[in-house]
């Protein structure tokens, strides 16, 4: 599991992910109280602005839920779908040198992470931020899939 510091900064700022979390005993957050890293068993304080610190099995849910959703199609075709799209970014990445635009990728987290905000949301880390990725995007006709900014 990633807790470098630089994933914990990708995290606190990919808002949109932060809002998808929906508590499960075992997650990973940043306490922002005291500066660190924890693995939370039940609900936190909530005065608390804990940092979510997804996983790669929560970032591939939230993956897979696009799939499906975007492309009406059951959790098992999704899931294929993510596996075949998944493997194609790790080689790619492996190919040019596990490079992220603006610097190295540093964890499969942090790579599922850019992927995902680059894939629902258009956004990509350009190394303090996310950014816009894909300017003037516009869907192929007859497309499902988009940057739905409700998902």
């Amino acid at each position: 599991m990633d807790t470098s510091e630089k994933y914990i900064k990708m995290c606190s700022l990919a808002k949109e992910i932060q809002r998808k979390w929906m508590f499960q005993s075992g997650d990973f957050v940043y306490n922002p109280v005291f500066e660190e890293v924890e693995v939370l068993l039940y609900p936190g304080n909530n005065s608390i602005n804990y940092i979510w610190l997804p996983r790669q099995d929560q970032l591939q849910e939230i993956c897979i839920e696009f799939f499906m959703k975007n492309l009406e199609i059951s959790k098992f075709e999704a899931n294929l779908r993510f596996l075949e799209w998944y493997s194609w970014r790790l080689r790619y990445a492996f190919e040019h040198g596990l490079k992220n635009g603006n610097g190295f990728i540093d964890s499969g987290e942090e790579l599922l992470l850019n992927r995902a905000m680059i894939m629902i949301y258009g956004k990509k880390w350009d190394g303090e931020n996310w950014v816009t990725a894909l300017k003037s995007y516009e869907p192929k006709f007859g497309s499902r899939l988009s940057l739905d900014q409700s998902y």
